[in-house]
């Protein structure tokens, strides 16, 4: 059974009051379905959500964590033993120049009880996306057991549990947009954890 990935245990989520902590959901419990029974209003999303810009993320975002893969970059080598993709859905900002993205990851291994959503940030600087991982919450979500079987959630239910989390994050920011929340997880913590993220790789066996 695959161990849960380093990184996990290393998060730093202090601007994130409802992540604090690798958050653990139990995707199929009764109380589950009670707790996101949602009474407020979701924030207004931009007025004009830019599918091509959206594109263009998630663009940035699969060739990023490939370059990591192939430059063995320690942090994500466990997406070898997964299988992943980004989530179609990405929150942007009113400037559509930030913005938050899912990373869904299934476990290969058929005796797994666990699948990962982890939490993506993106930024248009110039004319390049950046995406930062290290330092952003992982949500932690277990698998239906049926008849000594693990069940694998599937993707949509993945993305469904992480933007769940992003839309309670950013609810409690500014009711009109999501710009205060999201602009704000822009800084020098999250630029420095990615310094120290793509500082450690791991070895190349010797030829």
């Amino acid at each position: 059974m695959k161990t849960t990935p380093k990184r996990i245990h290393s998060i730093k989520m202090n601007k994130w009051p409802i992540l604090s902590g690798t958050v653990v959901l139990f995707l199929f419990a009764t109380a589950w379905s009670c707790n996101y029974k949602i009474k407020n209003k979701e924030p207004k999303e931009s007025s004009d959500i830019n599918t091509e810009v959206q594109k263009e993320v998630r663009i940035a975002a699969y060739r990023t964590l490939n370059a990591w893969l192939d430059q063995g970059i320690e942090g994500i080598q466990f997406l070898q033993s997964s299988e992943w993709k980004i989530g179609d859905r990405i929150f942007l900002n009113s400037s559509n120049n930030k913005g938050f993205l899912l990373l869904l990851n299934q476990d290969k291994v058929p005796q797994a009880e666990l699948d990962y959503v982890q939490v993506l940030y993106a930024v248009k600087e110039g004319e390049k996306w950046d995406i930062y991982l290290a330092s952003l919450p992982n949500i932690i979500i277990p698998r239906k057991k049926e008849n000594g079987m693990y069940i694998r959630n599937s993707f949509g239910q993945l993305a469904a549990v992480g933007e769940r989390e992003i839309h309670r994050y950013l609810r409690k920011g500014d009711e009109t947009n999501n710009d205060k929340g999201i602009n704000n997880e822009f800084n020098e913590d999250l630029k420095k954890n990615k310094r120290l993220f793509l500082s450690k790789r791991i070895k190349k066996p010797s030829s």
